[in-house]
């Protein structure tokens, strides 16, 4: 492939890396609970005064730990709390209790917030000695600020990964606290609802289609997206646990998964439908890691506490392993030239991002107010897949209306055939007939019969006159639809006069023409046909004239009409299924910005429209 392609391919990837990069750097350094300015603790302590509180104070440090009885040491809250990480800890199970004291340095008692995270285990807050808030009490603990205000966390944990406190309570007053409620609550609705509406738009998509294997993997992946964002309205609403983070994390685990499939598929990689074995067995296997996940958190960590290390190592390998086929599928796209590449190579980039931003945090990230790095990474890949698949569908509607163009050319071709061979089958008869009538003023003209002769050339000469034409247009759809409509109509006994002067090609979408053409020429033919019950008018006729003019096609239509004719609503009982013709009609011409006038007087119908033509 040449490097010039290569290098338009990557370079708007590379500049959105970038551009990504450079957002989430700054959430990391503006939206991030462990590097907010002081106050910070130590050795047990925080001292705060009362413009500290008017902002979300986060209590990272200076907290005291005992995990099990043992002697406290000084620890800072995250995933370095865990119970496995204490001196000598080994496993997340036990008994901890987390102390820390506020000295308030300002006018007191004073009022506050605590909001209390999620703690992993069965817990009990004390405040100043008393027992405050329990398992299910909600998250803000109120609080009231003296000199020394003493916080006692005891926890015991026996069935989560986690434990105790992994992520830093927040103090403040009642506003600042609010803020950060209504913020988190907005972001996570926005997380969970955003993926949950595409997937239900896209699985809906995928059964009126009836099976489109893309638009599926974009739901399961938009689905599992969902569920993996749910975690803040789990544990809000108290059905988060020790299985809720199992589906967790194998959901997380999915998204990774249905990625690298949408990927190969979208890039012609053979994925689960590829004809070896091997691979078909290797996409599979792939998809068992969900299950593995599942499994191991579930299951296999309760009974053996101390594979809590073995199973940080699957999760890094797991995503290393799909960012990796993921990479392989965009260089696979970007070599055939695929349509989709750069986008997949957008997606590879942003889940790279989140994957490199997840090793490079070292666990020193939480958001105060917005999503975490991966889920901002997770938003924006459900984002480009969603614009590769709505791309994909503009193609395959543009793909088909071109099929439905073939197929309206097609039926025009044949209809002109019918009308031709029913012509060829007139000539040869005319032709049969010819020598009887040749012999016939013969036989005149020997005897001198001139007035009988010009009788029998008169008479020819009418026959002659209410023979159809063979061509109405040179215009293929355009001789068709003329033909459906105006021969059965001339040999219903109305007069047709037909004057059409259009070339063969006309820069008109053959469904349009037909739509105008049809409907224009269906009314006309029913008016007249109606004109015949009544007996209004001895003979109805159809005057149709067409032409382009200064780049405008021009149609014409006049034709009888009963007395009580009028162009508006539809007077039939099935008015849903009649009425419809002029309305359509409209709104083609006005697609092109062309004008059509429709009016009923004297007992005549005419409809006048142009319609411009591109070039």
């Amino acid at each position: 492939m040449p490097l010039r392609s290569v290098i338009r391919a990557t370079a708007p990837v590379l500049a959105m890396f970038l551009l990504v990069g450079c957002a989430l750097a700054l959430t990391y350094y503006y939206d991030n609970k462990y590097i907010a300015p002081p106050p910070y603790g130590t050795d047990g302590s925080l001292s705060l005064d009362e413009a500290a509180l008017d902002r979300p104070v986060s209590l990272v440090d200076g907290w005291m730990l005992s995990v099990d009885d043992a002697p406290p040491t000084e620890t800072f809250i995250g995933q370095y709390s865990d119970f496995s990480f204490a001196p000598g800890g080994t496993s997340p199970f036990g008994r901890a209790a987390y102390r820390l004291t506020l000295h308030y340095e300002g006018a007191w008692p004073h009022a506050a917030v605590l909001l209390l995270p999620e703690v992993f285990g069965d817990y009990t807050l004390y405040v100043d000695g008393r027992a405050v808030s329990q398992n299910g009490d909600g998250p803000e603990v109120g609080l009231v600020l003296g000199a020394d205000t003493q916080l006692v966390l005891e926890v015991e944990n026996d069935a989560y990964y986690y434990s105790g406190l992994t992520h830093p309570p927040i103090l403040g007053t009642a506003q600042a606290i609010a803020a950060v409620q209504f913020a988190n609550a907005l972001a996570t609705c926005v997380l969970v609802l955003v993926p949950l509406g595409a997937a239900v738009l896209a699985l809906a998509v995928w059964r009126r289609r009836e099976g489109d294997a893309l638009v599926r993997d974009f739901g399961i992946v938009c689905l599992a997206f969902a569920v993996a964002g749910m975690h803040g309205l789990a544990w809000r609403f108290g059905f988060a646990g020790p299985w809720w983070y199992a589906l967790e994390d194998a959901a997380w685990m999915c998204v990774l998964v249905g990625s690298v499939g949408l990927a190969a598929r979208t890039a012609g990689v053979p994925w689960t439908d590829s004809p070896r074995r091997l691979s078909r067995l290797a996409s599979r296997v792939l998809w068992t890691l969900p299950l593995a996940c599942l499994v191991w958190v579930a299951i296999v960590i309760p009974l053996f506490p101390h594979s809590m290390g073995l199973y940080g190592l699957f999760q890094t390998f797991s995503r290393i392993l799909c960012w990796a086929l993921f990479a392989a599928c965009a260089a696979v796209a970007v070599r055939r030239r695929s349509v989709e590449a750069r986008l997949i190579l957008l997606g590879c980039a942003l889940l790279g991002l989140a994957l490199l931003a997840n090793l490079l945090d070292n666990n020193a990230y939480e958001p105060l107010y917005g999503l975490w790095q991966h889920e901002y990474a997770g938003l924006m890949l459900v984002g480009v897949f969603g614009w590769m698949l709505a791309a994909r569908v503009r193609r395959l509607r543009t793909a088909q209306s071109q099929v439905r163009d073939l197929e309206v050319q097609v039926r025009s071709a044949e209809e002109s055939l019918v009308h031709m061979r029913q012509g060829e089958r007139a000539v040869r008869a005319a032709q049969h007939d010819l020598r009887h009538h040749v012999s016939t003023l013969k036989q005149m003209a020997d005897r001198q019969s001139w007035d009988e002769c010009a009788a029998y050339l008169d008479e020819l000469s009418e026959a002659q006159d209410m023979q159809p034409p063979l061509v109405y247009a040179k215009n293929v759809v355009t001789n068709a639809v003329l033909a459906a409509y105006l021969t059965p109509a001339r040999a219903a006994g109305v007069r047709v006069d037909c004057d059409v002067r259009v070339p063969e090609s006309l820069a008109l979408r053959s469904t349009e023409l037909v739509v105008l053409l049809s409907n224009l020429l269906s009314n006309a033919a029913e008016a007249c046909e109606r004109v015949q019950q009544e007996g209004s008018c001895a003979t109805p006729s159809i005057a149709f004239a067409m032409r382009l003019e200064g780049g405008a096609l021009v149609v014409r239509c006049e034709n009888s009409a009963p007395g009580n004719a009028a162009f508006g609503p539809t007077t039939k009982p099935d008015a849903c299924r009649h009425g419809l013709g002029l309305s359509i009609m409209r709104q083609v011409v006005a697609r092109h910005g062309g004008e059509l006038f429709a009016d009923v007087a004297d007992g005549k119908a005419v409809v006048r429209m142009a319609v411009p033509l591109g070039e």
